[in-house]
Formats: C-alpha cells, sequence, structure tokens
C-alpha cells in the first residue's frame, strides 16, 4: 500500500511540474475547424495560446485584450495574411499621443502579445476615420513584440492622420515594447510612435532593424514623443533604414533614449532633436535642410557623435 501511495504521490508531482503548453489555433480556409475570423478567435481562445492566421483578406478591427501570439502563416504558396480595413468603419479608443481618441486596425490593451508575420492594410473601402487612426496601437498598459509585420497605407484617402505602429504608456506598471524586422510605409503622420507621459518614462520601447518610409505626404518616419502631456520614452531606436518623410527620419525628444546606427535619407532633417538623448553612428544623407537639428532648448545636454552627414546643406544646424 505505502508503495502504491508513493507511486500516486510521484505521478502527482510530475503532472504539477509539467510546463503548460501553449496550444495553436487557426483562422482561415487553410484548416479544417479554424475561426472564421481574428477577431472571433482572439475571443474564443485561452489566454497564452498561438493563433495562426492562413493567408488572406480579413476586413475587420481586432482588439487583443489577452496575452497571446498573432501569427500569420505561409500556405498554398502564398504567405500573406491582411488586416483591412472594415467597411463599417473603425470604433474609437483612448490615446495619451492624440488626445481623447484615436481609431486602430489591431488595438492591444494587455501585457504579453505578441504580432509576427501580419500585414494591416489601411485602405478604407468607404468612409476615412475622422481621427487619427493607427494600424497596430499597443495601448497604455500592454506590452508585447511587433516582428516582421507590415503596416501600410495608413493614409486614407489623403489624409494626413494616418500612423504605422504607435505604443505608449502612461501611470502604473512599467511596460515594454518592442518593434523589429517590420516594413512600415504609405503612413501620412508617422511611421513608428513610442511614448510615455511620466517621468521618468514607464515606457521602454526598443525600435530595431525596421524600414520606414512615407511617401510625399507623411512628416515622421519614428517619433519618441506624447503630443499631450511630457514627452517620454525610454529605450532606442536602432538599425532602422529611414526613407522618404517630409520633416525628419527621426524626431528625438526622449531624455532617456539612444538613436544609434539608422540609415536616413531625405526629408527636410534626418534627425530632429529635441530633447537631451544620444545621437551616435547614424548615416544621414540627402537632407534638404540639415542632417542633425537641434531644436533649442529642449536638445540641450544632448549627446551627439560619429554620425556620418552627406548631400545636405547643413551638417547640423543648431
Amino acid at each position: 500500500m505505502r508503495r502504491l501511495h508513493f507511486a500516486l504521490l510521484s505521478f502527482v508531482l510530475a503532472v504539477a511540474v509539467q510546463p503548460l503548453v501553449a496550444v495553436t489555433y487557426y483562422v482561415g480556409t487553410c484548416k479544417v475547424g479554424a475561426f472564421g475570423s481574428i477577431s472571433a478567435a482572439v475571443a474564443g481562445v485561452p489566454a497564452g495560446s498561438t493563433i495562426d492566421v492562413c493567408p488572406g483578406n480579413y476586413p475587420e478591427q481586432v482588439v487583443i485584450s489577452k496575452a497571446l501570439t498573432l501569427k500569420g502563416i505561409f500556405s498554398n504558396n502564398s504567405s500573406q495574411a491582411v488586416i483591412a480595413m472594415p467597411s463599417a468603419g473603425l470604433t474609437t479608443t483612448s490615446s495619451l499621443s492624440y488626445g481623447s481618441t484615436v481609431a486602430a486596425q489591431v488595438e492591444v490593451n494587455t501585457t504579453g502579445v505578441n504580432i509576427t508575420g501580419i500585414t494591416v492594410d489601411g485602405t478604407a473601402t468607404s468612409t476615412c476615420p475622422s481621427v487619427s487612426y493607427i494600424g497596430i496601437f499597443y495601448s497604455s498598459g500592454s506590452s508585447g513584440t511587433v516582428d516582421n509585420v507590415e503596416t501600410r497605407n495608413q493614409k486614407c484617402s489623403g489624409s494626413l492622420n494616418g500612423i504605422g505602429i504607435v505604443a505608449e504608456n502612461g501611470a502604473g506598471t512599467a511596460q515594454s515594447v518592442t518593434i523589429e524586422n517590420s516594413d512600415v510605409n504609405s503612413y501620412s503622420s508617422g511611421g513608428i510612435w513610442a511614448c510615455s507621459n511620466q517621468t521618468p518614462s514607464t515606457l521602454t520601447a526598443s525600435i530595431k532593424g525596421n524600414f520606414v518610409s512615407g511617401g510625399n505626404l507623411s512628416y515622421y518616419g519614428i517619433i519618441t514623443l506624447c503630443v499631450n502631456g511630457l514627452s517620454n520614452a525610454a529605450g532606442s531606436v536602432s538599425g532602422n533604414n529611414i526613407s522618404a518623410n517630409v520633416v525628419a527620419g527621426v524626431l528625438s525628444d526622449s531624455a532617456s533614449s539612444v538613436v544609434s546606427g539608422n540609415t536616413i535619407t531625405g526629408g527636410q532633417v534626418g534627425i530632429e532633436v529635441a530633447a537631451p538623448g544620444s545621437i551616435t553612428s547614424n548615416h544621414i544623407s540627402g537632407s534638404s535642410v540639415a542632417g542633425i537639428y537641434f531644436e533649442a532648448p529642449g536638445a540641450n545636454g544632448a549627446t551627439v557623435k560619429t554620425n556620418t552627414i552627406t548631400q545636405s546643406p547643413i551638417g547640423i544646424e543648431f
């Protein structure tokens, strides 16, 4: 009997220490029994799951309120899972960066959400949003990684309020968001935007290895700035390739961020420095006004060194 009790106890302990294995669920037509929409899958799966999205077009607004991984997959010689603008338009949500309301095609409002291999297309099929709108939005209190995604056409019939990816965090628990290896293009206001309105910053944003290209309507490529309140976002902007922005490739408005190793082409200025951060080892060319522009007095105390500036009428302007 003692041996039986010992065996049962050993079995219970062995089961108890086994790690929970995340279950994979599917969306689309490439798998039998898959969910019909991304939103239905997000609502129906348990936290910690992986949702594999079959290639196809998904005209919907996706709100993610539980930890999960959303991943576009390859199937039948196709690999593009596209979240498109729904014909009914987008409902709005609150934002630190844009005052009271924004509209987001994909909104993340919890921690531990990873998005990979997904395309978010902001082309409107009917009415354009009347407020600022975002391809992927990590709202205050959220965290995770955006890897190998594409956001495109957040410009909606020439409007000047479209942004590719936004990450922000306000008062409360510090959060971190990584945006990497992604293609952010054809936006009108900004490509990637990171913001905390707290001092010290409650957001650490790692923005690295992305291709960011706006077009003839775009203002900025990568921005560390809150429009309302304090301007702050810790972390780094590194190794990005940034081009085709009307005003600046990077607007650095955070004393706790590092801008390094980026290649920036075109625009009025390559990097606009508005806070005493660190600007090092960037390659800047083709700026129509200046390679690096200091916006006084906010840039007092900034560290700027080992940058390469070519084909600009002024290298560094104070």
